[in-house]
């Protein structure tokens, strides 16, 4: 193969292909850092001459990525993935490019400080991951609390909420605050107080309402959803409404839970309708809706547990 059979020119799709085979190796995380970077190259030369053998008419690139420190630290820390979809994008039987190295650089600056979503569209994604983060956080907790002989019908609402509260500060989270004087209480006369508020970086990411229930008591639900969705979260934040089921059928409480909460009235519009998710495990059962606050969409998530 002679040098000209090669364009020696990165492809015109460069930076999508790298977006689309890290997204296809499930790095969707790694996908968004490539796309927040800045990066350069340099063509160092003939690929044999630098220690690449066998490529005796291919030519050796050196990438240089700059970017927040979120963004370099994921990059790094995947960089057998991320090398190997760059060394694919550049399509090195046309190009005739190879990579040589890679090399990272800190810009000292802050994803979470910088990045504002370029629509209602894209924060609304950019919130539902985290929420589904969040949501999976709960699960995990719940799992441990519905195999805990010691939660059981006597064990009291409050005491539930705690132990959430500390399972969540164990998972990592920067802030958890317990009993928050936050939002307008039912009453709408004073302050609220937030079973557990989760923020990071001083924003908010999700309210959780916790409730116990041993029926579909549905002026009791009703006020905590009230208080949750409406009076608490002047910000729109995501939303979980955890009710703490002690009922010996519990795919019957379930069931009329579900019936009743779908026909709930919100004061906001509907965005998106309810819709039940899969059942992570037997003792778990989750619904979800998209509500929208002032043109602000959403998501409200209402999760039950059985514990007894």
């Amino acid at each position: 193969m002679g040098e000209f059979d090669f364009t020696y020119k990165l492809p015109e799709n460069f930076d999508r292909r790298v977006s689309q085979f890290l997204e296809q190796f499930g790095n969707t995380n790694v996908a968004k850092a490539f796309q927040r970077c800045k990066y350069e190259y340099e063509d160092i030369g003939l690929a044999f001459y630098v220690g690449i053998r066998g490529h005796w008419n291919k030519r050796a690139l050196d990438f240089t990525f700059e970017g927040a420190k979120e963004d370099i630290t994921l990059l790094q820390s995947s960089s057998d993935i991320f090398e190997g979809a760059i060394a694919r994008a550049l399509k090195p039987s046309e190009s005739g490019f190879l990579v040589h190295n890679v090399f990272y650089f800190d810009s000292g600056a802050s994803t979470k400080a910088t990045i504002i979503p370029t629509s209602n569209t894209e924060r609304l994604n950019s919130d539902i991951e985290a929420a589904e983060n969040v949501l999976n956080d709960l699960v995990q907790i719940g799992e441990r609390i519905c195999l805990n002989p010691s939660f059981n019908s006597t064990s009291s609402e409050n005491s539930i909420n705690d132990s959430f509260r500390d399972m969540l500060l164990m998972k990592g989270y920067d802030e958890t605050k317990d009993q928050t004087r936050h939002g307008i209480s039912s009453t709408g006369k004073d302050a609220a107080e937030v079973d557990i508020l989760l923020t990071k970086e001083g924003k908010e990411i999700a309210i959780f309402e916790g409730l116990k229930l041993d029926s579909v008591n549905t002026s009791y639900i009703d006020v905590h959803i009230k208080k949750a969705v409406d009076n608490y979260n002047a910000l729109g934040t995501a939303t979980f409404i955890v009710a703490y089921v002690c009922s010996a059928d519990f795919e019957s409480f379930w069931n009329r839970y579900y019936l009743h909460i779908e026909k709930y009235v919100f004061p906001f519009q509907t965005r998106s309708p309810f819709r039940i998710l899969a059942h992570p495990n037997a003792a778990t059962r989750i619904a979800t809706i998209i509500l929208s606050r002032d043109g602000y969409d959403f998501p409200v998530y209402f999760i039950a547990f059985k514990i007894t």
